[in-house]
């Protein structure tokens, strides 16, 4: 419920640009005036490009959410008011379960959003995108591999930010393509070397089905596609730095509520969101709740309530078939009364 409540209250404001480059690895290179600030280029707009539509997500209401969790978390209560309490069923943290994968999902967001508001007090961020490369390699090679790439280039990157004498923070988030190859999303406190302008070359098609060729500056870092490289990735990446925490950071996080994120079959050891040990934690709070795992669990809570209430039904069920005989009122919400009656 806590995280839940900070992931709401960061949605306010939403920003709407960050600043970003894009490189891609047969694009050419056309270094430009050196004075011109690499860090200061094109606004994307985070509405017209990848945002997440209703297609694409799977995030239903909650509150009328048909299924307990498939590994049978447990139930808790927590008093509300007086002798009013409220009864949930716990967490199981599985991304392959349909209940609590959404759970989980707006528990990493409320940590991406707050984690990156308070990183950029202290430190500018910087937003990179790693893509696997995947003309001439098939999916089950990269997913055999993408794991230890990843893992040997931050490394790499951390080592290079570190004698730097600078803070070494990120989130990653990864996600598959169309193409079936993974994808990911990095938010970081280190600045890649050596950033200048640049040009990127390549190809689209028009609204008349056309294949034309287009230009864009782009923000470069030689390093950066060096190591992607020599790690096994590919050349393909982008740099941004962001302008707009609050946009950037959301920018990220949504990807988690993609409908690929719960469906896909992951390898073994995949990390679908992924911080560094510094990344900020969301702040632990003291709570009142118990776990309802036993009949003496329940015969406490009819001890001490003289009001239940729930918003899920399927919770209620719950609560209805533990609390007979005991006096207690019990109060479902509202607009699931007729869907407890029937």
């Amino acid at each position: 419920m806590r995280n839940e409540a900070i992931a709401d209250a960061a949605t306010d404001n939403f920003g709407t640009t960050v600043r970003r480059g894009i490189f891609g690895g047969k694009h050419q290179i056309a270094k430009e005036d050196a004075g011109e600030d690499a860090l200061n280029w094109s606004v994307l707009d985070l509405f017209s490009t990848s945002q997440t539509n209703q297609s694409e997500t799977i995030v239903p209401p909650f509150d009328l959410w048909p299924e307990p969790c498939i590994n049978h978390a447990p139930y808790f209560a927590y008093k509300k008011h007086d002798k009013t309490y409220g009864v949930v069923q716990g967490c199981c943290n599985s991304w392959n379960c349909p209940r609590c994968g959404i759970l989980r999902a707006k528990k990493e967001y409320g940590r991406i959003v707050v984690g990156c508001r308070t990183l950029s007090e202290k430190t500018p961020l910087y937003f990179i995108t790693i893509t696997c490369r995947g003309r001439e390699m098939k999916a089950s090679e990269a997913d055999a591999n993408y794991g230890a790439w990843t893992n040997t280039l931050l490394t790499t990157w951390r080592a290079n930010c570190t004698r730097s004498g600078n803070q070494w923070s990120y989130v990653q988030v990864t996600e598959r393509q169309k193409r079936s190859h993974p994808h990911s999303h990095i938010i970081t406190s280190w600045c890649p070397p050596k950033l200048y302008n640049g040009t990127k070359h390549g190809w689209k098609i028009d609204t008349d089905g056309n294949k034309v060729k287009t230009s864009e500056k782009a923000i470069l870092s030689d390093y950066v596609r060096d190591t992607c490289v020599r790690v096994g990735l590919g050349e393909q990446y982008d740099i941004s730095r962001v302008a707009s925490v609050e946009a950037a950071s959301r920018y990220v996080a949504k990807y988690l509520f993609k409908d690929t994120i719960f469906n896909t079959v992951w390898p073994k050891g995949w990390k679908r969101v992924r911080y560094s040990q510094s990344f900020p934690k969301l702040p632990e709070k003291e709570t009142d709740a118990f776990v309802l795992m036993t009949r003496e669990d329940w015969s406490k809570l009819s001890k001490l309530a003289a009001i239940i209430s729930v918003h899920d039904y399927t919770v209620g069920e719950v609560v209805s078939h533990h609390i007979i005989g005991a006096n207690v009122i019990y109060k479902p919400k509202q607009n699931l009364d007729k869907r407890l009656t029937k």
